[in-house]
C-alpha cells in the first residue's frame, strides 16, 4: 500500500519542497495504547506543541485492531507512539509487522512505548521490525517526549523529501525514456523509409564505403550489373570511379562513362557522386546515383547524323561538308599542311531522269558515292553539293597527290554500268575540278570559286575529264 505523503509534505518540481500555504494543517500523530489516561496525557502534551509553524493533532487507537483501522483511512500519518503490550503481549510487534510488510509504509515513525521496561524488545527486534525509537512510559514528559516527535518528524520529512525527490526523477526518466524512444521509433521508420524509398528507385544508387566496400545498392543497381560489377576500359576504370575518391577529395559531380551491364553489354550512364564525411572529418565513403542514357545518346547521335547527312547519298549535306572545308582552313593558318578539294559533277544527269525516271536518277547518285568511298581514305570526307555535284575534301594532299585520285576515280566510274529496270543499264561519266589551299589568306569562298571554275571548264572542255584550279 503506497503511502500518500503529499497531502502533508506536497512535492514541487523535484527541486525540494514547497513553502505551506497559509495556516498548514497540523501534525497527525496516531497514539496506539489500551490506557486511557496515556492518551489524555499525551493529548495534553500535544497541545502546547508545534513545529516547523504546524500544530500536532492526536489520533486516539485503544488496539491494535483500532490502529489497523485509523491507519488504513490516514496513510498521510507520520508518527505512531505505540504500546508494546496490548490486547496480547506482542499486538504492538505485530502492528509494526503489518505496517512495514503488509502496508509496505517505510517511512511513517516508529516510537515503541511501554509501561514494563523489563519487556522492552530485543535489539534484534528492533532492527528485523525497523522501531524508530524506544521509551518507557515514565519517560513520558514535555520535552522528552517533544524531543522524540521532532526528531521522528525530520526523520520522515527527510525521508519523504527523497521520495518526492525520486519520484520526480523518475517521472523525467521515464518521459526522457518515452521521449528517446519514440525519436529512436521515428529514426527507424524514417530509415525504413529511406531504405524503402531508395530501392525503389528506378535508377542505380549505391553507397561504398571508402574502402571499396558496397553497403548499399538498390534494385536497379543489382539488375544493371547483375549484383557485381564490371567497368569498360582498364587503367582507370571508364565508369570514373564507382569507387570512392582519395581522403580529403571531392569526386566530380557528374561523369558520362560507358559500363558492361549483367548481360555483357556496354551501357552509357551518367554517374552523379557525393563524398560522405565521417566522424573525424576524413571521407567515409560515396553515395553514388546513375542514369541510363544510353537510348539518349543513341537517339542523339542519329539526330547529329541526319543532321549532317544528305538523306538520299548518305554521304555529308553541303552545309556539314563547307563547315569541315571552313575547319581545314584555320588548320592551314596553324602551319599544318594544305588540303585539296575536289569538284564532281555527274555528266548529262538529267538525261538519266528524263529518259528513266528519277528512280533511276536516285540510284545513278547512290552507285557513284559507293565509288567515290571505294577511292577515299578514312580522313577524306564527301558530301552532296547539288543535285548530282559532289565535293570531295583530301586533307594532306598535294595537288598532284588528288589530280591522281581523281582519274582514278574517273576511269573506275566511266567503268560502271547503273542498272535500270527491265534489264538495262546505263554508263556514269563525271567531271572533275580540282584545287588546292594556298595558305593563310584563303578563303572557303575563293577555294569553292577556283574549284567550280575548275569543275566548269572540264565540262565546257567535253565532260569525263580533270581540271585544276
Amino acid at each position: 500500500m503506497s503511502v500518500f505523503v503529499d497531502d502533508l509534505f506536497p512535492c514541487d518540481d523535484g527541486t525540494g519542497v514547497q513553502p505551506p500555504a497559509e495556516r498548514p494543517s497540523p501534525w497527525p500523530i496516531l497514539v496506539v495504547d489500551d490506557d486511557e489516561q496515556v492518551h489524555a496525557m499525551t493529548r495534553l502534551l500535544l497541545k502546547d506543541f508545534d513545529f516547523d509553524g504546524r500544530d500536532f493533532e492526536m489520533l486516539s487507537a485503544h488496539s491494535a485492531a483500532e490502529a489497523r483501522a485509523i491507519l488504513a483511512a490516514r496513510p498521510d500519518i507520520p508518527v505512531v507512539l505505540l504500546d508494546v503490550v496490548m490486547e496480547t503481549p506482542d499486538a504492538g510487534l505485530q502492528l509494526v509487522h503489518h505496517i512495514r510488510r503488509e502496508l509496505g509504509n517505510r517511512h511513517i515513525r516508529i516510537i515503541l512505548r511501554t509501561g514494563q521496561p523489563g519487556q522492552a524488545p530485543e535489539r534484534e527486534v528492533v532492527v528485523a521490525y525497523d522501531i524508530n525509537d524506544y521509551r518507557s512510559k515514565n519517560d513520558l514528559t514535555s520535552n522528552r517526549l517533544f524531543t522524540s516527535l521532532v526528531s521522528a518528524l525530520r526523520g520522515w520529512r527527510d525521508l519523504t523529501t527523497i521520495e518526492c525527490l525520486n519520484r520526480s526523477l523518475e517521472a523525467r526518466v521515464a518521459e526522457r525514456t518515452a521521449e528517446l524512444a519514440r525519436r529512436q521509433a521515428m529514426a527507424e521508420e524514417q530509415t525504413r523509409f529511406v531504405e524503402n524509398l531508395v530501392e525503389l528507385m528506378p535508377s542505380p544508387v549505391w553507397y561504398q564505403e571508402a574502402g571499396g566496400t558496397y553497403r548499399i545498392c538498390n534494385r536497379a543497381f543489382r539488375a544493371l550489373f547483375g549484383g557485381g560489377m564490371a567497368t569498360v576500359g582498364a587503367d582507370p576504370p571508364a565508369f570514373g570511379g564507382l569507387a570512392a575518391p582519395a581522403a580529403g577529395t571531392e569526386p566530380p559531380p557528374a561523369v558520362e562513362t560507358a559500363v558492361m551491364d549483367a548481360d555483357g553489354q556496354v551501357r552509357e550512364v551518367l554517374v552523379m557522386r557525393k563524398a560522405l564525411a565521417g566522424p573525424d572529418g576524413g571521407t567515409a565513403g560515396v553515395v553514388g546515383i546513375a542514369m541510363d542514357i544510353t537510348e539518349r545518346r543513341r537517339m542523339e547521335r542519329e539526330l547529329h547524323r541526319l543532321a549532317i547527312t544528305d538523306p538520299l547519298s548518305g554521304t555529308y549535306n553541303r552545309r556539314h561538308l563547307l563547315d569541315r572545308v571552313e575547319a581545314a582552313l584555320r588548320d592551314v593558318e596553324a602551319g599544318n599542311r594544305p588540303f585539296c578539294l575536289v569538284m564532281l559533277d555527274i555528266d548529262h544527269f538529267k538525261r538519266i531522269n528524263d529518259d528513266h525516271g528519277h528512280a533511276a536518277g536516285d540510284e545513278a547518285i547512290r552507285a557513284t558515292v559507293a565509288e567515290i568511298r571505294r577511292h577515299l581514305r578514312a580522313g577524306d570526307s564527301v558530301g552532296r553539293i547539288g543535285g548530282e555535284e559532289f565535293a570531295i575534301l583530301l586533307p594532306d594532299t598535294t595537288l598532284a597527290d588528288a589530280g591522281r585520285v581523281a582519274e582514278r576515280l574517273r576511269v573506275g566510274l566511266a567503268a560502271m554500268a547503273v542498272p535500270l529496270p527491265q534489264g538495262h543499264s546505263h554508263g556514269l561519266t563525271a567531271s572533275f575540278g580540282i584545287t588546292q589551299a594556298r595558305g593563310a589568306l584563303d578563303s572557303m569562298e575563293a577555294v569553292l570559286h577556283r574549284a567550280d571554275q575548275a569543275l566548269y571548264r572540264a565540262k565546257a572542255l567535253g565532260r569525263n575529264r580533270i581540271e585544276l584550279g
